[in-house]
C-alpha cells in the first residue's frame, strides 16, 4: 500500500482543526461573527424621559444588549442565542485540538497557555491566511467545507468575491466618505446626507461645535457608528475613547472582508435621520445583480423590535428570511418612492457583479446609506436555506483581480480559476 506525501497527511489533519480556535481573538467567545459576545459596534443615545447618565448599547444582530439607568424595565443582559449549528456552547463537544491538548497537556501548562496576552493571540490571528480564516468562519456557521472550486450558492460566492474580485473600486466605494463623490457623480449630490464634519482623529472631536443630534461613524467598518439623539446626554470622552479603538485596527482583520482592508480610516458626522414618528427610519436594501435590483430587504424598528421583511421590485412579500430577524407579518405599505430607490440602486450597482445599495426613505425623499459588498460577511443564515442556493445561482462570478493567489491554488487542488 503507497503512503501518502507527508504534504498531504498533514493537509488532511489540519483540514479537520477549526484555525480560528487556535487564532480567535477572543478565545472564550464562539468564532462565528453572529452568534459572539463582541463588545457593542454600535451606540445609540435613546431620547426621552431619563437621567444624564442613561445610555444603551446596543451590539451587531442582537448578540448583547445592556441598559444603564435607574431601574428601566428591560435593564437585563440577553443570553446569547445558540449556534444554529453547534448548538448552546455548553453542549458542544471538543474540537480535535482541544481534545488532543486535554490528553497530552497537563492542567498547568493548559493554564499558562490559556492565559496568553490577547495582543499574542492577535498577532497569530493576523498571520492566518484569509482565505483559511474564511473558510473556518463558514464551517463554524453552516457545519460543511467552504467550496471556493466551484461556489455554488450564494454565501459560498460572496466568500469568492471577498477572496478573488480585489479591484481599487471596491475599496473606494465601502468608504463612507470616499463613496459621497461617487453618488454625486453617479446620480448628484441631492441623494447623499448631510456632512457635518471630518477627523483622522478622535481627540479633534469638538461636540460643541455640532447639532444637538448627530451620527458618527467611522469610514472603515461595518456599523461602527454612534448614533446621538441628544449631545447633552453623550459622555464625550467615553466616545472618544471607543471612536479611537474602532481607528486603531481595520474591521477587515475580523472576518477579512478586503474592501475595508486599505481604507484610511477618518470619523465622518452625518445628519441625524428620523421618519415621520421620529424614529430611525426603516432601512431600504437592494440586493443588486450585474448592475440590475433583484429584491429589497426592508429592516424595520432596528433599534426596538426589529423586524426583516424581503419584497421583489413590484412589492410582493418573498417567502424567505435572512439571519434572526422575524418577518414583520404585517401588510407593509409599498413606499411611495419605490421606483426612485430602485432606479438609484441600478444606477450606483452598474458594472458590478454584485453589490448591496442601502438606502433610506423619508419625509425629503430618498437619502443614501451605503454600498455592501458582502452582506454578512458571506455567513448569512437563509429561512429556508433552499434559498441560498437559487440566489446564488443569480450571482455571475467575474475573472479573478486576485489571479496570482487563484493559480497557485489551481496548481495545488486542480481549482477552476474562473478567468
Amino acid at each position: 500500500m503507497t503512503r501518502k506525501p507527508l504534504f498531504t497527511q498533514a493537509r488532511g489533519i489540519l483540514s479537520t482543526i477549526p484555525l480560528l480556535d487556535l487564532f480567535c481573538l477572543q478565545r472564550k467567545q464562539p468564532s462565528n461573527r453572529f452568534f459572539r459576545n463582541t463588545p457593542s459596534r454600535l451606540l445609540y443615545w435613546p431620547p426621552g424621559k431619563t437621567s444624564n447618565s442613561v445610555y444603551r448599547l446596543l451590539a451587531v444582530n442582537g448578540a448583547i444588549a445592556g441598559q444603564v439607568s435607574s431601574n428601566p424595565p428591560d435593564c437585563k443582559e440577553s443570553t446569547p442565542k445558540p449556534h444554529p449549528v453547534l448548538g448552546p456552547k455548553a453542549s458542544r463537544p471538543d474540537t480535535p485540538l482541544k481534545a488532543l491538548a486535554r490528553r497530552v497537556l497537563p492542567p498547568t501548562l493548559r493554564k499558562a497557555l490559556h492565559l496568553l496576552s490577547d495582543s499574542s493571540w492577535q498577532w497569530l490571528h493576523d498571520r492566518v491566511p484569509d482565505r483559511f480564516v474564511q473558510a473556518s468562519y463558514f464551517k463554524q456557521t453552516f457545519g460543511r467545507d467552504l467550496n471556493l472550486a466551484a461556489p455554488q450558492t450564494f454565501n459560498e460566492k460572496i466568500q469568492w468575491l471577498m477572496l478573488y474580485y480585489r479591484i481599487p473600486e471596491v475599496t473606494r466605494l465601502a468608504d463612507k466618505y470616499e463613496v459621497r463623490s461617487y453618488v454625486a457623480q453617479q446620480v448628484g449630490d441631492w441623494l447623499l446626507n448631510d456632512l457635518y464634519g471630518t477627523w483622522d482623529d478622535a481627540s479633534a472631536l469638538v461636540v460643541d461645535r455640532l447639532p444637538e443630534s448627530f451620527v458618527l461613524k467611522v469610514t472603515s467598518g461595518s456599523t461602527q457608528s454612534i448614533f446621538c439623539r441628544d449631545k447633552s446626554l453623550l459622555d464625550v470622552e467615553r466616545i472618544r475613547r471607543q471612536l479611537a479603538q474602532w481607528l486603531k485596527r481595520s474591521e477587515y482583520w475580523r472576518a477579512r472582508e478586503w474592501c475595508y482592508k486599505n481604507i484610511r480610516p477618518q470619523i465622518i458626522c452625518e445628519r441625524f435621520l428620523t421618519d415621520e414618528r421620529g424614529n430611525i427610519p426603516s432601512d431600504f436594501k437592494f440586493f443588486c445583480f450585474d448592475g440590475e435590483p433583484r429584491f429589497v430587504q426592508l429592516d424595520i424598528d432596528r433599534f426596538g423590535d426589529h423586524r426583516r421583511d424581503f419584497f421583489d421590485l413590484n412589492w410582493k412579500r418573498l417567502p424567505f428570511n435572512i439571519g434572526s430577524e422575524s418577518s414583520s407579518g404585517q401588510n407593509v405599505q409599498r413606499p411611495h418612492n419605490l421606483e426612485t430607490m430602485i432606479l438609484v440602486a441600478r444606477a450606483l450597482s452598474r458594472g458590478f457583479p454584485f453589490v448591496r445599495v442601502d438606502l433610506y426613505s423619508i419625509r425629503e425623499g430618498v437619502i443614501f446609506g451605503e454600498m455592501t459588498w458582502y452582506p454578512g460577511g458571506g455567513l448569512m443564515l437563509f429561512s429556508p436555506d433552499s434559498y441560498d442556493l437559487q440566489l446564488g445561482q443569480a450571482l455571475t462570478l467575474p475573472k479573478s483581480s486576485n489571479s496570482g493567489l487563484l493559480r497557485r491554488l489551481s496548481w495545488r487542488t486542480g481549482w477552476p480559476s474562473h478567468s
